[in-house]
């Protein structure tokens, strides 16, 4: 039955998602508060299980909804689509596995020679990597050098390696860079400067007795 259900899903093509709520396209009619489990195709070829309640529809054809789950496509939505910049400047958030990478609700500028118009942004940082929202698409296997401005703090200068790039709206694009070892100096600056964030997250409890 299940295998049924998953087969007759309608396929959603997600464009946008933020603060809950999700945009996307669809081939089938959906209705104003109508609850529907589809497939949803996701930027980079990601594909996940998604449950939502629809809540609109725009005159470009692009229905927006309230996103009720299944949690770990939540959590896809939230690594693919960027915070909103304006968030708080305080408020952090941050993933269960410390290997992944960090998320802020806030941005970080990144600037390249590599780069449509030589800068990005970013909320989802670590060591080793980033995804960046840039105003132009950049192909897979591009080599770049960064900079990666930690507000007052520090510029660490970074190679990286963009894995995949795809567009997010008519003047956004995403692109997910894996960085290569940074020289120990900067990396030790950006190490520290990672946990300080996470040590004045909401709700991070120190380690320190």
């Amino acid at each position: 039955m299940d295998f049924l259900r998953k087969l007759t899903a309608p396929g959603l093509q997600v464009t946008g998602y933020g603060q809950g709520v999700v945009h996307f396209k669809c081939s089938k009619n959906l209705k104003q508060n109508q609850e529907v489990d589809g497939q949803a195709s996701l930027p980079g070829g990601v594909r996940c299980e998604l449950t939502v309640t629809v809540t609109g529809l725009s005159a470009s054809g692009e229905y927006s909804a309230q996103v009720n789950g299944p949690p770990q496509s939540i959590t896809l939505l939230e690594k693919i689509f960027l915070p909103a910049s304006g968030g708080s400047k305080e408020q952090m958030f941050y993933k269960p596995n410390e290997d992944d990478m960090t998320r802020h609700a806030r941005t970080f500028v990144i600037r390249s020679r590599h780069f449509p118009n030589f800068m990005g942004a970013t909320a989802e940082l670590s060591r080793a990597g980033a995804l960046v929202m840039l105003s132009g698409p950049m192909d897979p296997g591009k080599k770049c050098e960064l900079n990666i401005e930690l507000d007052e703090v520090a510029i660490i200068p970074v190679q990286a390696t963009v894995e995949w790039c795809t567009q997010r709206d008519m003047k956004t694009w995403i692109a997910s860079l894996d960085f290569e070892p940074i020289d120990p100096k900067h990396d030790e600056v950006f190490d520290q400067f990672l946990k300080n964030l996470k040590d004045r997250a909401p709700g991070h409890r120190s380690t320190l007795t």
